[in-house]
């Protein structure tokens, strides 16, 4: 419509604001999302050009899918109770559909504006992760919770974004564009960045995405000779960091040598100690439960702290736990002399949950904190405040609910209430606030869509490797990175996760075709 009265490609034009606006808000804002989706979609129907959108969508099944499981999510709420929450979800996925059938039905996007918005999710990434890592380490005070180090998205969110840009980055390398130095200093400080954030889906993620991208150029070198050379330098790397990674562990996991018989059996008030000699929980070396009077530990604490020794820290663990975990970080006895040697710094920390003096490392803080919560879990510990065990319990009750509603699920509707029950028929001792769904994405939606809507799920992933001739770099490293983020987490749940998901799908797949 527009085109005809400007005599300008005025619908093309509004498209890529559009765009640009879901570019920037996927990090920054909710706000800018909302509008370049109301945009997008106001921009295609007032285009109108249906006979053109007919013709486009009958070519591409994948778009079918994305239709079919937004439909399915609708009729699901014929056999669910909350039709109120049911609608929400309606309109929290409204990206889902909206981004792809616009760019499914438009004229493919261009090579121009494909690697515009590149750039600029490029910049927007650059100015979220340089001012979270200064916010986090120069401007708070006494925060140690590292979910702090996003303000704008979700820490676990961000992680995916930062793992497209680095291969973004990787791909405007390998195509050459503007100067490959701008490229490899972001890389860099992307990569630094990722490292410091402790989130395992994100390293998880960014070792997915690097064995993807190794025998992606690997297989595209023409000599031999150069390939076997990478191939075995791959090899050898990789040799090198699980040894690496396995000496790492064991010194997390190992605990010096303490001849029990030698142990002092009071304090130097009189107090008698209390040893557990056949527990095995250890914090950087130490055993946990050795030296402690937690009469001594109680009174000096509550001396100290306005938050009482028996309940629970500003993370929701027990107090007592954290405050003793830290002690023997720092291998301190767990007594009235050991806490006298914290700071207030350090009792503002304990306060707010950090449960060990190594912060802020990165992998090895994630790591050291990975396996405290498995030897937690293998002794059937407390789940609550510890991400890995919660993480169990949610996958544990999305099966639960499945093996009950495994065809046609519970509707989209009822997703958070058959939790709810879930849990409550499992007894689990989470307590309500860390009762969520699974945190996968393919069992959330086969809990709420049964079998059918999980299978169109998953063809919606895999199908464009079947329908696309051109499978270039980068449309293999959007879907990796989807079906990986899938399965860590519950990715088109929320606005941004459904936005992200969207957006970048429909970049992979409906633009200018380029050499592989």
């Amino acid at each position: 419509m527009f085109d005809k009265w400007l005599r300008l490609p005025a619908h093309l034009y509004l498209r890529i604001t559009a765009l640009t606006l879901l570019t920037v808000g996927i990090a920054l804002s909710n706000v800018l999302m909302s509008i370049g989706a109301i945009w997008i979609i106001s921009n295609w129907l007032i285009e109108a050009n249906f006979n053109s959108y007919w013709q486009k969508f009958k070519e591409k099944k994948t778009v079918w899918i994305v239709v079919a499981i937004y439909v399915f999510i609708a009729i699901s709420l014929l056999w669910s109770n909350d039709a109120a929450y049911g609608f929400k979800d309606l309109r929290v996925k409204l990206p889902f559909i909206v981004i792809p059938l616009v760019l499914a039905t438009s004229e493919p996007l261009q090579k121009k504006h494909f690697y515009f918005l590149l750039y600029v999710f490029l910049g927007v990434v650059l100015y979220t992760s340089v001012y979270n890592y200064i916010r986090y380490n120069y401007v708070l005070e006494n925060v140690h919770d590292i979910r702090e180090m996003s303000v704008f998205i979700s820490h676990v969110r961000l992680s995916v974004l930062i793992n497209f840009a680095i291969f973004t980055c990787i791909f405007l390398i390998y195509k050459k564009k503007f100067k490959p130095l701008v490229w490899i200093i972001l890389l860099g400080w992307y990569a630094f960045y990722l490292y410091k954030s402790q989130i395992i889906n994100g390293y998880i993620l960014f070792l997915a995405l690097s064995i993807f991208a190794l025998f992606f150029f690997v297989f595209r070198m023409k000599s031999k000779k150069l390939k076997f050379t990478v191939l075995a330098l791959a090899v050898l790397g990789g040799i090198s960091v699980s040894i690496l990674g396995y000496n790492t562990v064991q010194k997390l996991n190992t605990c010096e040598h303490v001849p029990f018989s030698e142990l002092d059996l009071y304090t130097v008030n009189g107090n008698p100690y209390y040893h557990d000699t056949l527990n095995t929980q250890s914090e950087n070396g130490s055993f946990v439960w050795l030296y402690l009077s937690n009469d001594e530990l109680s009174q000096e604490w509550e001396k100290r702290s306005a938050i009482p020794y028996d309940s629970l820290d500003n993370k929701g663990q027990p107090m007592y736990g954290t405050l003793m975990r830290f002690l023997t970080s720092k291998h301190l006895r767990k007594d009235s002399v050991g806490l006298a040697e914290l700071t207030d710094d350090e009792i503002q920390r304990i306060e707010n949950g950090q449960t060990g003096v190594l912060m802020n490392q990165g992998l090895i803080t994630r790591l050291n904190a990975f396996l405290m919560e498995y030897r937690i879990y293998s002794e059937g510990g407390d789940p609550n405040g510890h991400s890995l065990i919660q993480r169990i319990e949610h996958l544990k009750a999305a099966v639960g609910i499945i093996k009950n509603h495994w065809v046609v699920g519970v509707g989209a509707g009822d997703v958070p209430t058959a939790f709810t029950d879930q849990y409550a028929q499992m007894n689990s001792r989470l307590i309500e606030e860390h009762q969520h769904r699974s945190h996968n994405q393919f069992l959330t939606i086969w809990v709420g869509l049964g079998i059918v809507g999980f299978i169109l799920f998953l063809l919606l992933l895999i199908w464009p490797f079947f329908e696309l001739e051109s499978k270039d770099y980068f449309m293999g490293m959007v879907l990796l990175s989807l079906i990986i983020s899938c399965f860590f987490q519950d990715f088109i749940e929320t606005q941004a996760g459904v936005t992200i998901f969207a957006l970048f799908y429909s970049l992979a797949l409906y633009r200018e075709k380029e050499e592989v």
